[in-house]
């Protein structure tokens, strides 16, 4: 269920579904879509799917699993995902994730 909700999510940005009305269509506000370092506006859809496994707590193989991918490429994609969001680890990574959108309390 999570790996289709995570591939069911549009590739422009990472609220599908939140009902958050006008604007860019993009989930965020006009100030979280600013740009720069550590906005995340530039996650690919690959790295907003790794980052939603992320903060539903799977480890670096589940995720390789689940995406079909190996280990190391799920390295590179949380290694940029750092770098994009500003975030240092993968708890930094997950506050993130609630924050900005990429994934919701209880899924």
């Amino acid at each position: 269920q999570l790996l289709a909700a995570a591939t069911a999510a549009p590739a422009a940005g990472p609220a599908a579904g939140s009902g958050t009305g006008g604007g860019s269509g993009t989930g965020k506000s006009e100030s979280e879509s600013a740009g720069g370092p550590g906005s995340g506006d530039d996650l690919s859809p690959r790295e907003a799917d790794v980052l939603r496994l992320i903060a539903a707590g799977h480890s670096n193989r589940e995720i390789a699993k689940k995406l079909f991918v190996g280990e190391a490429t799920v390295k590179s994609h949380i290694n940029r995902i750092f770098t994009k969001t500003g975030c240092r680890d993968r708890a930094q990574a997950v506050q993130y994730a609630f924050t900005h959108g990429y994934a919701e309390p209880g899924n």
